[in-house]
Order: structure tokens, then sequence, then C-alpha cells
């Protein structure tokens, strides 16, 4: 299918939302991902014109696609795709992917985001607010290293007026930048998790991990500690990030 680039949305000096308009029926999950296939390469990349990226938009946001990720100067296919004109056009295939939210999964759900690993709950959310999923509870974990590295700062900031959406930002360097930041500071660990999910059954709840490899990794062991059963965590690790 073919899509035409309408947005580009910065979210941080180095990470765009990418906002395209579908050529025709695309159907899609939240939290399923798309391959995106650029018409030519302005700088040469020896992987090739294609890229896999997680759909940051929501099925309900009728008539855009939309993907976000960190520009990476050390990639020739990421700095080709963020000098992108409005009006250009891109290959889309798919979805495809597991890491999805069913609309029937009752109950809370903690997602557990590091960096780039937010874009697909950032779609989670987007879909429980316009399906008015009011049984399921979300409760976004996200770890950044500055203020300055918040991604859909204000999407988060509109959206955890829901009664069933709670959104929670550590920033584990805030001394690295001159934003004042005044919410929480420090690696997400299990003192965290339990200072701010106290009143949960947290053995019932479903946690959703998503960021680098390193992250998943160590979020999934300190889970483990906690007596989360293996069923209760999903995992997807970022790479190439």
């Amino acid at each position: 299918m073919i899509a035409t680039l309408v947005e580009k949305k910065p979210e941080t000096n180095d990470v765009i939302s990418f906002l395209f308009k579908a050529g025709g029926i695309f159907t899609y999950l939240p939290g399923q991902y798309l391959y995106i296939t650029l018409p030519k390469l302005k700088f040469p990349d020896s992987r090739g014109s294609t890229r896999h990226f997680t759909i940051s938009s929501s099925p309900t946001e009728k008539n855009i696609l939309s993907f976000t990720t960190k520009i990476r100067q050390e990639s020739g296919f990421k700095r080709s795709l963020a000098e992108l004109s409005l009006g250009e056009e891109v290959e889309v295939e798919g979805p495809t992917g597991t890491l999805i939210l069913d609309e029937h999964e009752k109950g809370t759900h903690i997602l557990i985001a590091g960096g780039i690993g937010v874009t697909p709950f950032r779609s989670f959310i987007k879909y429980n607010i316009d399906k008015s999923l009011t049984d399921i509870n979300l409760y976004l974990l996200n770890s950044v290293t500055t203020p300055d590295d918040i991604i859909f700062k204000k999407d988060f900031d509109d959206w955890g007026n829901h009664t069933n959406i709670k959104i929670n930002i550590t920033v584990t360097k805030p001394e690295e930048s001159k934003t004042k930041w005044t919410g929480l500071v420090g690696r997400i660990d299990s003192d965290m998790i339990n200072s701010l999910y106290a009143n949960y059954n947290l053995q019932a709840t479903t946690f959703w991990l998503c960021g680098p490899p390193a992250l998943v990794t160590a979020m999934e062991s300190i889970l483990r500690s906690m007596n989360i059963k293996g069923n209760k965590i999903r995992t997807e690790k970022f790479t190439g990030y």
C-alpha cells in the first residue's frame, strides 16, 4: 500500500513522529508494527531501504497512520526518512506483531517503557480513551533520561485526566537538563512499582514491558522477584535505537 506523508511532528530534539495518509484501507490493532520502504535513500545504508516501526497512532484515528522514531545520524535510512518532504510517498506493508492489547482483557495493565519503547503504549492509551474502555485500567510508567526526552508529552499531559488512565514518568538524570523537573526521579525498581501501585493486586495485574533489551530484561527479572508470574508479563525488545 502507498501512504503519503502529511506531517512531521518533532517529539524531542532527536525523535520525530511521521504521520501518513493511507492510500487504502489499512486495518491494524494497537501495538502492532509495519514495514516502511522509502522510494530512495538520500544517504547510503547497507541495510537497505526498508525498516519496521511500531505504529504509534490508534486504529481510532481514521485516515492517519503514524510511527515515531529516534533519528540516528549513523543510519542512512533514518537520515533519509527525516528528510522526506510533505507529500512524498512511501510503501507500507503489514501489519504484524503480537504485542497487542485485546479490548476484552478487562482489569489493570501496567505499561513499563524505556525511551522509544513508549510508542505502542501511546496507541494502547489513545485506543482505550476513544473506545471508552473504562473497565480496562492502563497505567503507564515511562523511564527517560532527562525531562527533554519525554515523548508524546502533550498527549500524556492531556490523557492523565481520565479516571482509568494514569501517567507516571521517571527521569534518571534530571541534572543533565536545564528543564526543571519535580516528578519521579531514578530508575524503575520494585520499590517504585510497589509505591506507585500499592492499592492494587500486582499478582493479578498484567505487565507490559517495552524498550531497549537491557531494560526489558532487567524489568522482567525485577517482576519475577516480586512473584509476578510469567504469564502476566508481556515483552517486546526494541533494538537498533
